[in-house]
């Protein structure tokens, strides 16, 4: 299925990036390239969209579960490799339980946080404690409901490594001031690789802690850095300012420094935000590979950049009507940027039994923003 083109997009075939480490040229001559083509349409995709949003209103939101199954399998069907679509199998009535679990509990929190302070801290406590169940169950959740060629993914993660890696290791973040926070990411994305399964083979992670730590330190300094500036030198330069004015317009002068100071670290969050999905979203995909099948990913941060801003401005601009349009892009641009180096044949894995898994650690962790994703 050809790609639908869109005015305005972003170039689809860019040069690699610095991080792609795409194969050598007598290498690639040897193995099969499958490009992943992502086939959706804006006004076809928009018609859906525009549905689930007035049911989710007329229903108070019941019918979001349908809404979720419904944009699933379109864009896992609309996303193609090698010729096959994705499948997407999950049923609405799993994942209405799960939100319907996951809105008490976060619902529960806002109450207590509101009327009971102290409850609301135990609520915390108890979800971080649950973290790493949430992420394996999750991962689980994901993985049995996706298939491709008619099989579907497994993810067979331990929970104490989940324990280790998504809750102990963070406490080892202020007592190195930080610097470890790039080996435990690199823990965390080797542990949902290596333990994810498809066809009765399974995928590995082939690189070492290293390459993670560059991103993370030039986000981390150049934060610091921003903040230094602005603590050391911006403010009081703005401090002597105000001595020098009377008393209403050192207030005035005061509130435009405090709003130009949060917009620049937000700005600042975005840029790191942004440089970090293209970095580790492609070592993560280039070191990712099963039974000799392996991926190159080509993301560039520019790029990214300017998705993410104008798609924000275009939502922004049309009340929220093109938001159809611009996940669009983005899922157009992602699929773009991955290829599949198949060494050897594809109809070669074979099913495997996959029993159902439950969907309320999946709701939860996406209303409570627990980080799982690749």
């Amino acid at each position: 299925m050809n790609e639908i083109p869109e005015t305005g997009d972003v170039p689809v075939d860019p040069p690699p990036a610095p991080d792609a480490q795409p194969p050598a040229p007598a290498e690639t001559a040897e193995l099969d390239t499958h490009r992943f083509i992502f086939s959706g349409d804006t006004w076809e995709y928009f018609r859906i969209w525009i549905v689930n949003l007035a049911l989710g209103i007329v229903t108070l939101g019941v019918y979001s579960a349908w809404a979720k199954v419904r944009t699933q399998r379109y864009f896992y069907s609309h996303t193609r490799l090698a010729g096959a679509p994705f499948e997407y199998l999950a049923q609405p009535l799993p994942i209405l339980k799960g939100r319907i679990i996951a809105v008490v509990l976060f619902g529960g929190y806002l109450l207590a946080s509101e009327f009971m302070p102290l409850l609301a801290l135990v609520l915390i406590v108890l979800i971080s404690l649950a973290t790493p169940w949430l992420v394996v169950r999750g991962l689980m959740f994901r993985a049995r409901y996706a298939s491709w060629r008619g099989l579907t993914f497994r993810f067979v993660g331990d929970y104490g490594d989940a324990i280790r890696y998504f809750f102990l290791m963070y406490m080892l973040v202020p007592l190195t001031l930080g610097l470890i926070y790039p080996y435990i990411k690199y823990k965390q994305k080797d542990f949902i690789v290596a333990n994810h399964r498809y066809g009765g083979k399974r995928f590995t992670f082939g690189t070492d802690a290293s390459p993670f730590f560059g991103p993370y330190l030039v986000v981390g300094f150049s934060i610091g850095a921003l903040i230094a500036l602005l603590v050391l030198v911006v403010m009081p330069a703005a401090m002597g300012m105000y001595a020098s004015s009377d008393a209403h317009e050192a207030s005035a002068r005061a509130q435009l420094f405090a709003y130009a100071y949060i917009g620049t670290l937000y700005l600042a969050y975005f840029l790191g935000w942004t440089y970090l999905s293209a970095r580790v979203g492609n070592l993560v995909y280039n070191h990712a590979s099963i039974d000799r099948n392996r991926f190159v990913s080509t993301l560039r941060a520019r790029d990214l950049l300017w998705l993410y801003a104008s798609n924000t401005v275009a939502i922004l601009a049309s009340v929220g009507m093109l938001i159809p349009w611009a996940m669009m892009r983005l899922a157009r641009y992602r699929a773009a940027h991955l290829t599949l180096l198949a060494d050897g044949d594809l109809d070669a894995f074979t099913a495997e039994a996959t029993p159902n898994v439950g969907a309320a650690a999946s709701e939860v962790d996406g209303l409570f923003d627990v980080d799982i994703g690749l």
